[in-house]
């Protein structure tokens, strides 16, 4: 099972989290999921950031920012995602954050809905939120 959409989005901090006080607009370029367990009941979920708005040596991690991610899983209700799946949504540990992604887990609701959703939306162009 793969999803991967380019999308041009625009997400804020809040500056609420534990590794960064920094309240800032964050453009989304790619979302994905780079990993998938064997029963699919577990994933993760990557975010792919435009590092010319955010550079983790100088604002820190996005990883707990509470503005961010409720930002992030209305987006994804734009690629047609439901309530359910989008609530599966949390961000992953720390040490998985990467220099130009956000990761997040992602559970079995989410993925019921990647493979019926990503044949539909590969076929339609995301909404893009400038």
């Amino acid at each position: 099972m793969e999803f991967r959409k380019q999308v041009n989005w625009q997400t804020h901090t809040g500056g609420t989290g534990f590794y960064s006080a920094e309240s800032r607009t964050v453009r989304i370029t790619e979302v994905y999921l780079a990993y998938i367990d064997d029963d699919a009941v577990f994933g993760e979920l990557r975010a792919k950031f435009n590092t010319r708005d955010w550079d983790i040596e100088q604002h820190g991690l996005i990883y707990t920012d509470s503005r961010w991610i409720e930002e992030f899983r209305a987006l994804m209700k734009t690629l047609g995602f439901g309530p359910k799946a989008v609530e599966d949504i949390t961000y992953s540990e720390q040490g998985m954050q990467g220099e130009d992604f956000v990761s997040m887990d992602v559970g079995s609701a989410f993925l019921a809905e990647v493979e019926p959703m990503y044949r539909f939306v590969i076929n339609r162009g995301a909404i893009n939120v400038t």
